[in-house]
């Protein structure tokens, strides 16, 4: 019979998260965050206009469709300005770790050995502004499980050479 034991721990026992270095993002990319947020309020709004003027609308509900779009744009705009100076990446010797959010915090750590491949993407706005998104995909994810927006050339480069250097894949 085989000796299995599985031993309860205490959170006193365990050891203490270590502190980062947050690096933050480029700061042209708040400009592209505020670009995309007032595009997509223009385009909201002007719909819903159209649909008031060719579908009669009815005014009460017309105006409760405005507050609602405003009242959330309000929100990802509070979410966006104020928890863009908690958009911070740290490298370590053993991991990556990538922080952000404003009204809903989310911090994402990703082993280096864990990693089986890495991406950097450049949209068509973020050509404009020099800026890239960093993807980095674990075993069993298709979507990637780290997305860093906001990078420029040189961190970006820099990020993803530490990252084949260090968890050894290959570069294609």
């Amino acid at each position: 019979m085989l000796d299995f034991e599985n031993n309860t721990l205490t959170i006193e026992g365990l050891p203490h998260f270590e502190s980062v270095e947050g690096h933050s993002v480029d700061s042209k990319y708040l400009k592209v965050l505020r670009i995309l947020y007032v595009f997509w309020f223009v385009f909201l709004m002007g719909a819903l206009f159209i649909a008031f003027i060719f579908t009669k609308l009815s005014l009460p509900l017309f105006f409760l469709a405005l507050g609602t779009l405003t009242f959330l744009f309000t929100l990802l705009i509070i979410e966006i300005e104020k928890g863009f100076k908690k958009r911070k990446y740290g490298i370590r010797e053993k991991d990556i770790l990538f922080q952000k959010g404003f009204f809903v915090y989310k911090e994402t750590l990703v082993p280096y050995k864990r990693i089986q491949h890495i991406e950097l993407r450049q949209s068509l706005l973020f050509k404009a502004f020099k800026l890239f998104t960093l993807k980095i995909y674990t075993a069993g994810s298709s979507s990637g499980d780290l997305s860093i927006k906001g990078l420029n050339q040189e961190n970006a480069d820099k990020i993803k050479a530490q990252i084949l250097k260090v968890a050894d894949l290959d570069e294609n």
